[in-house]
């Protein structure tokens, strides 16, 4: 983002590993590194998406977790710096 600005839209890489249970995962480090995601990114003119796809071992929950804590914390950010 330090390069392009908000001239280009991004493409996240998010890890994939973050959402394996058996990693020792859970739902709120997918919400935290989700976070950090959009921290170091931005909440626009992002697709957040992970860099290397589903290898199978995924967890459901955890798939779901990411997506709604891209939601949720994107329009959380959006709110808090239209509000500035």
């Amino acid at each position: 983002r330090d390069v392009v600005g908000g001239r280009a839209g991004l493409q996240g890489n998010y890890d994939p590993r973050e959402l394996i249970a058996e990693n020792g995962k859970t739902a709120e480090t997918v919400k935290e590194t989700a976070k950090e995601l959009l921290e170091a990114l931005g909440p626009q003119r992002l697709i957040a998406n992970l860099g290397e796809g589903l290898g199978g071992k995924e967890s459901t929950e955890l798939v779901n977790a990411f997506v709604e804590a891209i939601h949720e914390e994107s329009e959380k950010m959006i709110s808090d710096a239209e509000r500035s």
